[in-house]
């Protein structure tokens, strides 16, 4: 099993730039930024539930389930 982070995408659809979120949840611009990564290191559960609650979504909106990639 692998995991999609999908923030770029929900941000894309709800038109929200990265100020906005920034200001919306109360974190710098490089924060989200280093959110908006396609495979985050790291998101505290503070930040995952202002997201949800900012862009209006839920978890399984941001964090997708995909089949684990064969190996060569």
């Amino acid at each position: 099993m692998g995991l999609k982070w999908k923030l770029r995408q929900v941000m894309r659809e709800r038109k929200m730039s990265n100020k906005q979120l920034a200001e919306s949840i109360g974190v710098h611009r490089n924060t989200v930024l280093l959110l908006k990564e396609d495979y985050p290191t790291m998101i505290r559960m503070k930040h995952l539930e202002s997201l949800c609650e900012i862009l209006g979504c839920e978890p399984s909106d941001l964090i997708e389930i995909t089949p684990e990639q064969a190996s060569a």
